[in-house]
């Protein structure tokens, strides 16, 4: 029987896989956009860093927590890495 790791290492492992997923929300548009419109380049990123998600760390979602949290807490994780990834590729366009 396999145990489930403690709360802090849940924590610090879905720190690690949000800030790869604002990292890939900046890093593929900002480099797609030079072959296609920078809304179809953050989708195609959006799509990458939702890979990341799931192949990291959503196992362990589903095992903690009901689908409503679910849904709920990582809404809020995946907008404020969409949001926080558009800041700074503004920041960085200007």
């Amino acid at each position: 029987m396999s145990k489930r790791p403690g709360l802090s290492l849940f924590i610090v492992r879905n720190a690690l896989v949000w800030l790869a997923m604002t990292a890939i929300l900046v890093v593929v548009p900002d480099t797609l956009e030079r072959w296609m419109a920078l809304e179809v380049a953050r989708v195609i990123g959006w799509v990458v860093a939702c890979g990341v998600w799931v192949i990291a760390v959503e196992q362990e979602w589903r095992a903690r927590y009901g689908g409503v949290t679910r849904f709920l807490a990582q809404f809020v994780l995946w907008v404020s890495a969409a949001l926080i990834a558009i800041l700074i590729s503004d920041l960085f366009r200007a």
